[in-house]
């Protein structure tokens, strides 16, 4: 075995607030991110570390002892009484298992593979102490550890084609996924709006489409900011920072989106598509008609070209080769695209039409290329619309429903649903407080509450469930440190998904092992959020006292205080002390105060007791997938929505009327029906069309009660609530029902001329 002394041992982390006692004698705590499988404390004497440990690294683990020496590298004095040793001899059908075993003698690391042991080294590391005492030893207390991911595919996406980031932001990228147990770093190299990787046989990619002069203002413009974006990894650069994650044990799988999202390919080399051009490196965000002419020989042979140059580049068994948002407009007015529809005899069928098969026939001949280089090739889940190969992995971004289908068709999936996974929405309800984000909210929390393998999926089926992903998109990110914010700690909900088995799950478990992993970001210089450690407030509907019970919780060692008239909370507020009964409308603050007085961040909730609150609510037609939240009982919940929309007061609908009937909890006297909608041009965010109010005396039989149509909004609008009022003759009602109908398609003058609005819908009241 090989030696390597440590002259001295940095004390990269902290543990949790809750141990603070602890820390104060330099005693290792086992409760890490992510939690491991099994943890048993064990009798005997503790290990005491100190500057003269030594690591003894078995055959072929000299890269991991590598590491154990570098996480451990200065700060401590002292003398140690025992070694640590790394072995990778552990029998167990997971190949990334390990264990760990301490007593007053040794650690002992032992892994079934090299990748084990790397995982067990990140487990001690995020086991000690940040702070250490005169001493300057740690003590390790006597413990048994087994841990192995319940995932073998545990990845994270970052889109360097809409802004591009360098070699060693995406080494430190990979240093984050090593930090969370992850293994996969998936990298999205080409888009309308850059190119991102050299191919030999076609220099211009490279020369042209990784430039472009500008990039739109907001999501819409009309502004450019008239700032170039350029940027590409050579050949050399690519095996750079494959090399760097291989030590690491992640692998770095690429993307080549295509038939679409390939402008800035056409605008290189513009005979690739249907219409010849001219084309240039687009400065928007969306979709683009212009996509790959698979009409053309050519266009094919590119095709293949460019995925065997990149799967000579990439090592990883995996390709992604992209397959969403492919608009078949140009297709179908394409000669070349009708002429090879005649080819191949595609006709309608069973609803899919010729240019949909077209897709197919993309996608296939893609994945022919991937197969003959012994990889499988990954595709986004639209790539279930066009017969895509039985062998292909699908990647699914639409909800859960992707993989479920998948599944259900024997394909291999991996999890990247947005409203859990797209780490580009906001993480918190902050409105103008947080950094601009495309749109969604995706908290810590949400995160955290996904489910990879859903009731709805036979168990049969859970096998092919390869594992879960988040996704990073870069319009809006123009800086590294807001890649790390956006990720961070979000990152650390994700790595319990991919890791530990759901039963052993728990939310509030994990905040309060939240500050722990924090303190290795603060040590690595990292940028992140920290909304975990504001004060969390629940609200649960108590139908026996006709009340909202308020229930509240913050990070050990806070005090919570709050009032119930609009008013800032201070040290002298009322003490929560439990859950509070709400049955009157009231504005809700609450903070957390820690020992020396200081606030956190407030949080404001605004409560409309009223007849609505305490009944059963269901809708005809669901809400917009990204904005369901927590679906039809938020219309009754008792709280109002603020301006900003991601806050998951409100709910939100496209196309499909809102469409919702209430029974009250008792019979009630009601004249008006209350609701709000918000508006907000720029996201699509329209006022409603109109609506309508029936109302049934007996329960069964609805009559009309009210009605109104609205004028449409002024698309140069500001972001506002817009309050609607329906009024009719007083009745004693046992069920309302209540049509609110959205703008099914904006007009031309709107910033998204064309597009379906989005209905924003909070509280539905009646008094």
């Amino acid at each position: 075995m090989k030696l390597i002394n440590l002259s001295q041992i940095l004390l990269a982390l902290t543990a949790i607030a809750a141990g603070a006692n602890l820390h104060a004698r330099n005693i290792a705590q086992y409760n890490t991110i992510p939690l491991p499988h099994e943890v048993e404390a064990m009798p005997g004497r503790p290990f005491i570390m100190g500057a003269d440990v030594k690591i003894a690294a078995g055959q072929g683990l000299e890269n991991e002892a590598r590491f154990m020496a570098d996480y451990l590298s200065s700060g401590l004095r002292g003398f140690s009484t025992g070694d640590i040793e790394l072995r990778a001899d552990l029998e167990d059908s997971n190949p990334e298992a390990y264990t760990i075993n301490i007593d007053g003698d040794r650690v002992v690391i032992n892994g079934a593979s090299a990748a084990g042991v790397f995982y067990g080294v990140q487990t001690l590391r995020k086991s000690l102490p940040s702070r250490l005492d005169a001493d300057g030893t740690v003590e390790l207390p006597a413990v048994r550890i087994y841990d192995r991911p319940r995932f073998a595919y545990r990845g994270m996406h970052l889109d360097v084609a809409r802004h591009f980031f360098g070699v060693d932001d995406v080494k430190t990228y990979i240093d984050m996924i090593a930090l969370h147990g992850g293994n996969t770093l998936h990298m999205h190299l080409t888009d309308d709006q850059g190119w991102r990787v050299e191919i030999s046989k076609y220099p211009l990619l490279t020369q042209i489409g990784s430039h472009r002069d500008g990039t739109i203002v907001g999501r819409t413009g009309p502004e450019y900011d008239n700032i170039p974006v350029d940027g590409f990894y050579t050949r050399d650069q690519i095996a750079d920072i494959i090399a760097y994650a291989a030590e690491r044990h992640i692998q770095v799988i690429p993307e080549i989106d295509l038939p679409s999202h390939m402008v800035a390919a056409l605008a290189s080399y513009p005979e690739l598509g249907c219409t010849g051009g001219p084309y240039e490196v687009w400065q928007r965000w969306g979709i683009k008609e212009d996509v790959l002419c698979p009409g053309k020989d050519a266009t094919m042979q590119f095709i293949t070209d460019v995925l065997d140059e990149v799967m000579d580049m990439f090592p990883a068994p995996y390709i992604h080769i992209g397959g969403d948002e492919c608009p078949k407009t140009r297709w179908k007015e394409c000669p070349d695209c009708q002429a090879r529809i005649k080819e191949l005899g595609l006709v309608e069928k069973e609803g899919v039409s010729p240019e949909a098969q077209l897709q197919g026939y993309v996608t296939a001949h893609a994945c022919d290329v991937v197969r003959r280089h012994g990889k499988s090739a990954i595709g986004w889940d639209e790539v279930l619309e066009c017969q895509v190969p039985d062998d292909a992995i699908v990647m699914s971004w639409h909800g859960v429903t992707g993989a479920t289908e998948g599944t259900k068709r024997g394909h291999r999936v991996i999890l990247t649903p947005s409203q859990y996974c797209y780490f580009d929405y906001f993480q918190s309800p902050d409105g103008p407080d947080e950094p601009f984000a495309v749109g969604g909210l995706t908290s810590v929390e949400k995160v955290y509450s996904l489910e990879p393998c859903p009731p709805e999926m036979p168990d049969s089926h859970k096998s092919l469930v390869m594992g879960v992903q988040a996704n990073l998109w870069t319009e809006y990110i123009k800086t590294f440190d807001h890649v790390q914010y956006n990720v961070l700690p979000r990152m650390a909900a994700l790595a319990e998904v991919q890791w530990v088995e759901p039963d052993k799950k728990d939310y509030e478990n994990f905040r309060s092992r939240v500050p722990h992993i924090m303190s290795a970001y603060d040590a690595a210089g990292y940028n992140y959020a920290k909304h975990i450690g504001d004060v969390k407030v629940h609200y649960e509907t108590d139908r026996d006292l006709h009340a909202l019970m308020m229930t509240c919780t913050a990070l050990p060692g806070y005090d919570i205080r709050y009032t119930l008239d609009g008013s800032e909370p201070t040290v002298g507020s009322q003490l929560y002390t439990g859950p509070v009964a709400l049955d009157r409308d009231c504005i809700v603050k609450v903070n957390t105060f820690h020992g020396d007085g200081i606030p956190g961040r407030a949080v404001c909730d605004t409560l409309g007791i009223n007849a609505l609150t305490f009944g059963k609510v269901s809708l005809v037609n669901e809400p917009y997938y990204v904005y369901a939240f927590q679906g039809a009982p938020q219309l009754v919940d008792g709280l109002r929505g603020t301006k900003y929309f991601r806050t998951g007061r409100w709910l939100g609908f496209s196309v499909k009327d809102v469409d919702a009937t209430v029974e009250l909890d008792s019979p009630a006297t009601l004249s008006t029906v209350t609701f709000n909608t918000v508006v907000k041009p720029e996201d699509a965010l329209a006022d409603a069309e109109s609506a309508e109010v029936y109302g049934s005396s007996d329960g069964h039989t609805f009559e009309l009660l009210a009605s109104q149509t609205y004028e449409p909004d002024d698309p140069k609008a500001d972001h506002h609530i817009s309050g609607h009022t329906l009024t009719f003759e007083p009745r004693t009602l046992k069920k309302l029902r209540i049509v609110i109908r959205p703008v099914k398609k904006l007009p031309a003058d709107h910033p998204q001329g064309g597009w379906p609005a989005l209905l924003f819908i909070d509280e539905l009241q009646a008094r």
